[in-house]
């Protein structure tokens, strides 16, 4: 009797497959034939998971984006909520974060001219940026933020973390792991100082 194929886990080691070769030439690498070489499958065996590149690149990008999502989990403590650990956790610093930013780059390209990829695009963007909202939610040094000055905190961590992220993968050798921490840990005091109250001492000056 044949072996049993787990599909599922067949379609995520050939969306590692298509990622590595997206990370090292771009989208444009990431064609069905190569995915297949790379992956030693027959061309026709990545098409039964995947109609097209357009559908691997988007399987792709997903993966990238739940892996992303995993480390964050990860990096936060039982109880409690730690901003700076989560935004550590998303810094191009090692080889597999790296590459999962150089796929999102590449998707992001491609989303520019295509309705569906944007919508993907702005779905995982606004996922992100409720998952940092609910870390500053949770970390007790942002606890003075109001409810509603949390979204903008959230976009603007993202924003700062993207900023960092896109340096590291044009500039690697300006931008180290410890600069990349020390860039974050700023973005992050300016949100810890922006929810610290004023000291009741000072209040009166």
């Amino acid at each position: 009797m044949p072996a049993a194929i787990d599909h599922d886990a067949r379609r995520i080691a050939l969306a590692e497959v298509a990622a590595d070769l997206v990370a090292a030439g771009g989208a444009e690498a990431a064609t069905v034939r190569a995915v297949a070489a790379a992956a030693g499958f027959s061309t026709k065996a990545v098409t039964h998971y995947f109609a097209d590149k357009r559908a691997l690149m988007l399987l792709t990008y997903r993966h990238a984006a739940l892996g992303s999502k995993a480390r964050t989990e990860a990096s936060q403590p039982a109880e409690g909520g730690d901003i700076a650990a989560m935004l550590h956790a998303l810094l191009p610093t090692d080889p597999t974060v790296e590459r999962d930013w150089r796929v999102w780059f590449s998707f992001w390209g491609m989303a520019i001219a295509d309705p569906e990829f944007a919508a993907e695009q702005r779905t995982r963007v606004r996922e992100l940026v409720g998952r940092i909202g609910d870390v500053l939610a949770c970390d007790p040094a942002c606890a003075h933020l109001a409810a509603d000055e949390r979204q903008p905190a959230a976009s603007a961590l993202l924003a700062a973390l993207v900023g960092i992220a896109t340096q590291v993968v044009f500039d690697p050798e300006a931008w180290p792991a410890a600069e990349q921490v020390r860039a974050i840990d700023s973005a992050c005091a300016r949100i810890k100082r922006q929810a610290a109250p004023s000291h009741p001492a000072l209040s009166q000056f």
